[in-house]
């Protein structure tokens, strides 16, 4: 079993997409919560201190867990935000069609369908490094701020804690997780341009 997972996060570390904007969130989500577990039980065992040096084994056996919630963000967020663009529109749609700017409108224009507009716009920028940047940037941001709502609920649920800074870090996450969108939107509009 362990040979499956140290294959895995080998392919991670090659995947520089699947490690930044997928496996690292889940990291980081998978070690808060397996802390806030051993802490809950350190009052309730009555742990002493020599227990807190337990925390960097919890650490390294969050590489492994984490496997789980990258998986289920991954899918989960995906699928929100396609029922999201489906009921509100397309990021970069919108961005389009709120700028003044003369070439973007034009490229509104040149398309009968915004789908095919989109998906010229992603086959032609599927190389550039700068969007890639970006776009790794609004992947980190979509799965850590449903891994934060879903970290929330837990919190409500189990742990009873810290309740204010979850909601004031969701909150602070899915603002990020707009200008995040924003940026994504613009850069991809900008080297679509370039490369036409």
């Amino acid at each position: 079993m362990n040979n499956i997972y140290f294959k895995i996060i080998r392919w991670l570390t090659k995947q520089e997409y699947e490690l930044k904007a997928r496996y690292i969130p889940a990291l980081i989500f998978t070690s808060i919560l397996l802390i806030m577990v051993y802490f809950k039980y350190l009052v309730i065992l009555d742990l002493g201190w020599i227990d807190f040096f337990k925390i960097p084994i919890i650490v390294l056996t969050s590489l492994f867990l984490s496997l789980i919630p990258k998986f289920c963000a991954t899918a989960i967020s995906g699928y929100l935000q396609t029922l999201y663009w489906d009921k509100f529109g397309n990021t970069i749609i919108k961005y389009l069609k709120k700028s003044k700017n003369n070439v973007y409108q034009n490229l509104l224009n040149e398309f009968d369908d915004e789908n095919i507009l989109i998906s010229n716009m992603l086959k032609m920028t599927r190389e550039d490094r700068l969007l890639f940047s970006k776009n790794i940037f609004y992947g980190f941001m979509r799965n850590f701020s449903f891994l934060v709502v879903f970290f929330l609920f837990i919190n409500i649920i189990y742990f009873d804690y810290f309740i204010f800074e979850n909601i004031f870090f969701l909150v602070f996450s899915l603002i990020c997780l707009y200008i995040s969108s924003q940026r994504y939107a613009e850069q991809i509009i900008k080297s679509y341009i370039e490369i036409k």
